[in-house]
């Protein structure tokens, strides 16, 4: 069975699910080695972090650090925040989404400048050109599949997800020609059942010629309640297997860089039944970079996120919420600075 074959059976095991494990099972095995071995010398990849709150942005600068991602709005405690930190060595990944419409959503729920149109798109991407001209480099929606994102054109439908691509590239490359278009918003490697979802979705958006407004394309990747890539998912299959054969997917249909621009586990314990700690986030993260280092066509990888904040639900940051650093900081910074881990056998 070749590989194109495999991506055709697991588009067609949306209807059947017990062909889904099946075809997976057999696709990871015979896909497991693509990617395996990290070339030798410098990373191929750029390190980058979620990022938006200036103290801890200061302290990754300082400490070389310059590629982040964040959502662009219009407000302008946002605009003078970007200029800021990008006159301090900030270079960003602007998510062009909601935020950039002014669109307000309170408990999961939209409550102004709901019912947006493309023209209200297009006229949101002119005016973000003009607010953020230290911004080059743009992402097109976060998680457009993600019900809590969706509003106004950007309703699930394929098509319309598609001409949001376009006109946004075309608006952009008008102006800037030289600056790069991300797509997918972040298409999920995990859970298998989202990837079956999300993967059909996005052959459609492919399909209709979104290869032409698309520089790069984002995937996201998170492996909760995992915090260890050997750990077996289902039927003796590891997480690295059921990463490798999603991360192939995308690689083999789009054929464009591609960008993790959200990876990353929790320090703490507040999922149930997972003993997560601050050892355990540092550990996964070099097991996950290692990972993604030992594939070619991938580019940059963004660790979501920086800091902590004060929420008891979110400890995913590489500095605590007193911004001051974790086991993970460390981490991160032998890999931003091309150097190799301890402990970095995985």
């Amino acid at each position: 069975m070749n590989l194109k074959y495999a991506v055709a059976a697991t588009i067609a095991i949306v209807i059947i699910v017990g062909i889904l494990i099946s075809v997976v099972l057999w696709s990871m095995n015979s896909t497991a080695g693509r990617g395996a071995g990290r070339p030798e010398g410098r990373f191929l990849q750029s390190f980058c972090v979620n990022a938006g709150n200036m103290s801890s942005m200061l302290i990754a600068i300082e400490n070389g650090i310059s590629c982040f991602r964040t959502d662009i709005s219009l407000e302008p405690g946002e605009i003078s925040f970007v200029s800021n930190t990008s006159n301090r060595g900030a270079q960003y990944l602007g998510i062009l989404d909601y935020a950039t419409l002014g669109v307000r959503i309170d408990n999961g729920t939209c409550v102004s400048m709901c019912n947006w149109t493309i023209n209200d798109w297009n006229a949101s991407i002119e005016n973000a050109l003009s607010s953020y001209p230290e911004v080059h480099t743009w992402e097109i929606w976060n998680e457009p599949l993600v019900s809590l994102f969706e509003n106004g054109y950007e309703n699930g439908s394929a098509l319309n997800y598609f001409n949001m691509i376009r006109s946004a590239s075309m608006i952009i490359k008008s102006r800037y020609p030289n600056d790069t278009v991300v797509c997918f918003g972040g298409a999920q490697l995990y859970p298998l059942n989202q990837v079956q979802l999300e993967y059909s979705f996005y052959r459609q958006v492919w399909g209709y010629g979104a290869s032409k407004y698309c520089d790069a394309v984002s995937l996201h990747s998170y492996t909760q309640p995992y915090y260890n890539l050997s750990q077996i998912t289902f039927y003796n299959v590891t997480m690295r297997q059921v990463d490798n054969f999603t991360l192939n997917l995308y690689e083999n249909m789009t054929k464009k860089p591609i960008w993790i621009t959200e990876t990353g586990i929790p320090s703490n314990n507040w999922t149930v039944g997972v003993n997560y700690s601050e050892q355990k986030q540092a550990s996964f993260l070099t097991q996950d970079f290692y990972f993604f280092t030992s594939y070619p066509f991938v580019k940059r990888i963004y660790w979501f996120h920086l800091a902590d904040s004060y929420s008891q639900l979110d400890n995913f940051g590489l500095l605590n919420h007193s911004v001051k650093p974790k086991p993970s900081w460390n981490a991160f910074l032998y890999f931003s600075k091309n150097e190799t881990p301890p402990n970095a056998t995985v």
